[in-house]
């Protein structure tokens, strides 16, 4: 399949264009030839998640955590020229979406981890550089559920989720009413701010509450697309480096 076909897939759902974003979204390392006939999906562009994308025999990485930001890359060295020579040496194209993956009511990561959690009522919350990328939503009874392979006890009543590092979103949800709030990891003030008033808070993992926004996107393209896609977990890109 065309790179671009693939790329407009993506963009018809995820809406890149419309968030002010750190990240570069889109294709950030282009390749020879434009047609692939697999595309992985990771969390990170890592240089193991480059390689175990080689090693699957992927045209195509699509990642949360890409390698251009801001400016974009200033100098091809260190851990950059590592990943982009990788890349480079296997043919790989790299494309990044960053909020776009967060915020996405269809296969986004707070929306997948509501529908994990069993929230009636979901509704967009908190907001980010001006980009609402949570969710918040009501829980009837308690429910256990399952993050990167351990388990959580949510409460009963309005819960409110964040993915990634966004524990500055504790006392947003405490003034919404949240009884709980669940996010990737916080930062030492972050976590004392919360306790503070009283608000608790689910640190389930960075990476770990990352994974299912990366994993709904493969599932979707392989379903409409009818392309060949394979999630790489971090520990098989570990293993590839």
């Amino acid at each position: 399949m065309k790179i671009d076909a693939i790329l407009g897939a993506i963009a018809a759902v995820l809406h890149p264009g419309e968030f002010d974003d750190v990240s570069n979204n889109g294709l950030q390392i282009a390749r020879a030839g434009d047609d692939v006939g697999k595309v992985a999906f990771a969390v990170d562009a890592s240089l193991g998640s480059v390689r175990a994308a080689a090693a699957a025999g992927a045209g195509m990485l699509v990642v949360h955590h890409g390698i251009s930001w801001g400016g974009g890359i200033k100098r091809l060295t260190g851990g950059e020229f590592a990943v982009v020579k990788a890349a480079m040496d296997a043919n790989l194209a790299l494309a990044a979406y960053h909020l776009p993956l967060d915020a996405n009511e269809q296969v986004g990561n707070n929306w997948e981890l509501a529908r994990l959690a069993g929230l009636d009522k979901i509704s967009p919350a908190f907001s980010y550089h001006g980009n609402v990328i949570g969710v918040m939503g009501k829980l009837k009874e308690p429910k256990e559920i399952a993050i990167g392979g351990k388990s959580w006890l949510l409460p009963a009543g309005k819960i409110g989720i964040c993915s990634g590092g966004a524990g500055e979103f504790a006392t947003a949800a405490h003034f919404l009413g949240c009884v709980l709030f669940l996010t990737g990891e916080a930062n030492w003030g972050e976590i004392i701010a919360a306790e503070n008033i009283g608000m608790p808070m689910i640190c389930a993992g960075h990476y770990e509450t990352e994974t299912f926004g990366v994993r709904a996107l493969a599932d979707f393209l392989r379903r409409t697309l009818a392309l060949d896609t394979v999630f790489l977990p971090r520990a098989h890109a570990e293993a590839a480096r």
